[in-house]
């Protein structure tokens, strides 16, 4: 699995983002938001695409704080459950799109594209 390089995106590609950290566990929190890509528009695809290339410059999370939340994404084969690509980021660092990502789901695609 790599941490850096972000993969092709394909019918079989499954994003699952996670909020995780902080010190009470909710479970409404840390349920992930799973978005198959081969129910994504070729529009919301491109949006996703992009998003994730994004990230991309952005600092892995550093979880040093007991309390600090972060975002985990895990792109993976939907037919084997194998992950391919996994990112942490800090909650503070996250651009809003992610945040809606993982509120909304693929419906937060519907908006403009991913730029903060």
């Amino acid at each position: 699995m790599s941490d850096t390089e972000l993969p092709v995106l394909s019918g079989d590609t499954r994003l699952a983002v996670t909020r995780e950290g902080g010190f009470a566990y909710l479970p409404g929190l840390a349920a992930p938001r799973e978005i198959d890509c081969d129910r994504l528009t070729p529009l919301q695809w491109a949006r996703l695409d992009a998003g994730l290339r994004s990230l991309a410059v952005l600092p892995e999370a550093e979880r040093n704080s007991p309390d600090g939340r972060f975002f985990r994404l895990t792109l993976a084969s939907r037919r084997t459950g194998q992950p391919h690509w996994q990112r942490c980021l800090d909650e503070p660092h996250a651009p809003a799109w992610l945040v809606r990502l993982w509120r909304d789901g693929h419906a937060a695609l519907d908006e403009e594209a991913p730029s903060s």
